[in-house]
């Protein structure tokens, strides 16, 4: 049997509510993380290695690069925990209405905003 249905295969058409772009962002995030995670391990591992590799690290994080990597890391992990956060208050039976799904959706993307400007003046003053 052949369904004749419509296909939409134009995603800018598409609407999605606060409540699943928060989710994609949450999913997005804990994949950057998982990268993130591989530059925070070798800093830690050089750093802790010996007096020279600790002045290395030290002397590398005072660079443009190394603040960008460090901001994009912080802040990703705040979000990530924001939006881990609001996930685990919907598993316990909150916020799963419509409304208030949206409005905790917006809510976290929100913090995370000011949780990455609060990551950004911390690292560059």
């Amino acid at each position: 049997m052949k369904k004749q249905r419509p296909v939409n295969l134009d995603l800018t058409t598409i609407s999605m509510p606060a409540a699943a772009k928060a989710s994609i962002f949450h999913r997005v995030t804990g994949v950057a993380l998982f990268f993130a995670l591989t530059f925070v391990i070798w800093a830690w591992s050089e750093s802790l290695s010996s007096a020279e590799g600790f002045e290395f690290v030290k002397d590398l994080f005072s660079g443009f690069i190394a603040k960008f990597i460090a901001w994009g890391t912080i802040s990703v992990l705040a979000y990530h925990l924001i939006g881990g956060v609001r996930h685990i208050i919907m598993d316990m039976g909150h916020w799963e209405e419509l409304g208030s799904g949206n409005l905790s959706a917006k809510i976290a993307m929100a913090l995370g905003v000011v949780a990455a400007v609060l990551a950004g003046v911390w690292i560059w003053c």
